[in-house]
């Protein structure tokens, strides 16, 4: 198969998640971020995840309120994806990520490029 090709596919059948995250005051500077980071990153690792960016967010060039934290993590599939965030590991280190975020969002993505 010619390497187009084979990156095309790889393209249409990886999933893209994009992390939004608002971290409670000094919740960046607890134990319980370092802990849930550590072994979020574990976990999405273990399922094939390849983290693309981590972004600080500076600005808000529109409304809305400002997220602090922004990721980009391409998985082999949609349910590699998925079970990264409901397996029993993720499910485990849940209180952590109270501690030190206000609000998460996950989002799973489909390319609009052709």
């Amino acid at each position: 198969m010619n390497p187009i090709t084979e990156k095309s596919t790889h393209r249409n059948t990886s999933a893209i998640v994009i992390i939004e995250a608002t971290f409670n005051a000094n919740g960046m500077h607890t134990p319980e971020f370092k802990e849930y980071s550590r072994r979020s990153n574990a976990n999405g690792e273990a399922q094939g995840g390849v983290v693309l960016g981590k972004y600080q967010i500076t600005d808000n060039l529109a409304e809305g309120e400002l997220p602090h934290l922004l990721l980009v993590i391409e998985y082999p599939d949609s349910e590699s994806a998925r079970n990264a965030f409901s397996n029993a590991e993720y499910l485990s280190i849940l209180p952590l990520r109270k501690v030190a975020f206000k609000q998460v969002k996950i989002y799973t993505t489909n390319s609009l490029l052709a």
